[in-house]
């Protein structure tokens, strides 16, 4: 990954956690089983997330081209209305929650992560040029969102159970398994990926070395960000059947941390071969 891509990962990445985040603390909240503080803990967790996604893209000046890599210039402006208004509605999500208002702060919540789901839209079509195929960066992206956003609120909420008293389990054994399904569906776009070629490079093999087959990071992508969380996604699962809460919590920590690594990873691949992995 070069310097000059480095804003867009972190874009990617806080944008990512933001919207899956919000959309899995909605549905949780719409589902019941979730206590009042927690809903309150994750919504004040989601709207910084969405400030400082923001304004890092705020701060990103419109260009074709990101080191060599090309964008897709015109995607710069829907994507900065879509995220300022994603930013809106999980703010007015957050004074709701905090009101008590539940069925105005699951409509938001809604609403919001709809909204934010086309900035994603937006946010993957800027990037995609060069990888195999539009479509399938943005459902990387949407995978990679509810990954992302499945695993915080998951590790949230186990911490929430440890300190609240006896709570549902059944919240926990769910995101447990929507996030072993949300690294089973990242793991179909990564195998496309590999299989079909980039539509450009924008560095020669030469340039890194190697190709994608002989690069460390691409293994460390599979084994680190996909390969292991889903194996801590399932003991979390397995864990939590038997309210073995504290070490789902503490499995579900490191799958957060390890998918953060691997989606960090992943976006330095593409920026540095075209390969939406």
């Amino acid at each position: 990954m070069n310097a000059s891509s480095l804003p867009y990962t972190v874009l990617i990445l806080l944008a990512e956690l933001a919207v899956g985040g919000l959309a899995v603390l909605t549905v949780f909240d719409a589902r019941g089983g979730v206590t009042r503080g927690y809903v309150k803990a994750g919504a004040l967790t989601v709207t910084p997330l969405a400030l400082l996604a923001a304004w890092t893209l705020a701060s990103i000046n419109a260009t074709d081209d990101v080191g060599g890599y090309a964008l897709s210039e015109g995607w710069f402006t829907p994507a900065r209305i879509g995220l300022a208004a994603f930013l809106v509605l999980s703010a007015l999500h957050l004074v709701a929650v905090l009101q008590e208002r539940q069925a105005l702060g699951i409509r938001l919540g809604a609403v919001g992560s709809v909204v934010g789901a086309a900035a994603l839209v937006a946010i993957g079509a800027l990037v995609a040029p060069p990888a195999w195929s539009v479509l399938g960066v943005i459902g990387s992206v949407l995978a990679a969102a509810l990954l992302l956003g499945g695993a915080l609120m998951a590790m949230m909420w186990g911490h929430w159970y440890l300190t609240a008293g006896r709570l549902p389990k059944e919240p926990m054994e769910q995101m447990s398994l929507v996030v072993l399904g949300a690294v089973i569906l990242q793991a179909v776009f990564v195998l496309l990926a590999v299989v079909i070629p980039a539509r450009e490079v924008p560095l020669s093999e030469s340039s890194i070395g190697v190709g994608l087959g002989g690069n460390p990071a691409f293994w460390l992508r599979v084994l680190v960000g996909l390969i292991f969380p889903a194996l801590l996604a399932w003991l979390a699962w397995k864990t939590a059947q038997i309210r073995g809460m504290m070490s789902a919590t503490g499995l579900l920590y490191i799958a957060l941390g390890a998918l953060l690594a691997g989606e960090v990873l992943a976006r330095g691949l593409l920026f540095s071969t075209g390969q939406a992995v």
